[in-house]
């Protein structure tokens, strides 16, 4: 029986084990073993609802079991890999070390935030690209209107109430409204503060925002941000991070204890040292059929890997939409080779379009040259990222958690637990605070 190894429960990773462990060939003749940090993948279109308490954070994460229900799903640790000896060193969740061996590779590592550009960022920064990063997003907003909401000191309550989003892609975009979103909405129980006490600062170093649509629905995210309290600083962007503050590329300081960080992806660093090719990001470089050159048994796809299109020196984007197409073309060129054929297919595919949410029932949708904004594109991308998840009963908890945001007011609690939390003013601010900080929990 030969061996098939996935690493990483992302889009692609999932796609291709689903459809390698339910082949009727796959079945008879392949193990398939996924493995990944957690059990769960991460519904990345999920995470600004998350962070702005629309979705429930367990309803963003679909079980790896559920969703590949025929492959040996397993939780562990990648520490290594090792091409020639066809070897990966884990760690499992008890902590011991193991190994697993494979006839063939299936690299879906994804990405991991890039903190490149900014001072500081990779140590004060909140970025927002798993579930747990929305949870500390959502805490540390959470408990910023709580600090604030007693606190005497004009300047401590503004550095508090200050929150600077850097990024101008989907990520950027999207948590920037939702966290508007929630803080507005959640006013109602802070009558100590002020509605037009809390900033939002947007700076996506770029000259527009969301450059991957049409130009005309970016200005319209541009307008919409603008009409609400978003102060978007097209070309700027953020050049050091605090604890404290963020410093503005155009040298500006802006006192606040809540940075945002979307200012790119970077190839996994688990790729640094393993013995393959690569492109000037870290990134895997494979031929349109996903497979490694040289390596034969090697396969790579979604964030981890440059995948060329059908033009020469283009190539697609790394996308959840494109990584869960590119799965299903990693799993049957496997199974050629199973059946000693080559690995001829090839991924072509045309993306289908662009989705972003703003909030306050706003969005824009670019579809096959069509293009919307406004509410029906609020409604379309409910109903189109609703279609894709797993299960009724996962698709019909989103909806309860979408249906009671609209009646609802805005659910406030929060559980100050995480690295990023809780912030706590230091010793120099208790007087502004009203009373010594809360002794640590133990």
């Amino acid at each position: 029986m030969k061996r098939v190894l996935v690493l990483g429960g992302g889009f692609g990773g999932v796609a291709a084990a689903r459809h390698l462990a339910t082949s009727p060939q796959g079945g008879r003749d392949v193990e398939v073993r996924l493995v990944n940090r957690s059990n769960f993948l991460t519904y990345t279109p999920f995470l600004a609802d998350v962070a702005g308490g629309t979705i429930a954070l367990v309803h963003a994460v679909p079980p790896l079991r559920a969703m590949a229900p025929y492959a040996h799903s397993e939780v562990a640790e990648i520490e290594s890999i090792d091409i020639a000896a066809q070897r990966v060193e884990v760690r499992l969740p008890d902590g011991m070390a193991d190994a697993r061996e494979y006839d063939y590779l299936v690299l879906a590592l994804g990405a991991t935030t890039s903190f490149r550009h900014g001072a500081g960022a990779a140590e004060f920064g909140l970025p927002l690209y798993s579930v747990a990063d929305a949870f500390l997003l959502r805490n540390r907003v959470l408990e910023m209107l709580e600090l604030a909401s007693v606190s005497r000191d004009p300047a401590l309550r503004r550095e508090l109430l200050t929150f600077v989003f850097c990024g101008g892609g989907f990520s950027g975009i999207e948590g920037a409204a939702a966290i508007e979103d929630l803080v507005h909405d959640a006013l109602r129980y802070y009558p100590a503060i002020s509605p037009d006490e809390p900033r939002f600062i947007l700076a996506p170093h770029g000259d527009r925002l969301l450059a991957q649509i049409d130009e005309r629905l970016g200005a319209y995210v541009l307008a919409s941000l603008r009409k609400r309290t978003v102060d978007v600083r097209l070309g700027v962007g953020v050049t050091d991070v605090t604890a404290r503050s963020a410093t503005l590329s155009t040298g500006e300081v802006v006192p606040s204890r809540t940075v945002m960080w979307a200012a790119g992806l970077e190839a996994n660093p688990l790729l640094r040292d393993v013995d393959l090719p690569k492109d000037g990001h870290g990134a895997v470089q494979v031929g349109r059929n996903l497979q490694v050159a040289g390596r034969d048994n090697v396969f790579a796809l979604g964030d981890c890997a440059t995948v060329p299109t059908a033009t020469p020196g283009m190539f697609y984007a790394p996308t959840a939409q494109n990584a869960e197409r590119e799965g299903p073309v990693v799993a049957r060129n496997i199974l050629a080779l199973l059946r000693g054929e080559p690995a001829r297919h090839t991924f072509d595919y045309a993306p289908i379009g662009s989705l972003g949410s703003l909030g306050h029932r706003d969005a824009v949708a670019q579809l096959k040259g069509v293009k919307l904004s406004g509410f029906a594109a609020w409604f379309l991308w409910r109903g189109v990222y609703l279609s894709k998840l797993p299960r009724f009963s996962r698709k019909l908890q989103v909806a309860l958690d979408w249906t009671g945001d609209l009646f609802n007011p805005a659910e406030i609690a929060y559980l100050p637990l995480g690295a990023h939390a809780p912030a706590r003013p230091g010793a120099g601010d208790v007087a502004g605070v009203g009373g010594e900080p809360p002794a640590p929990e133990s």
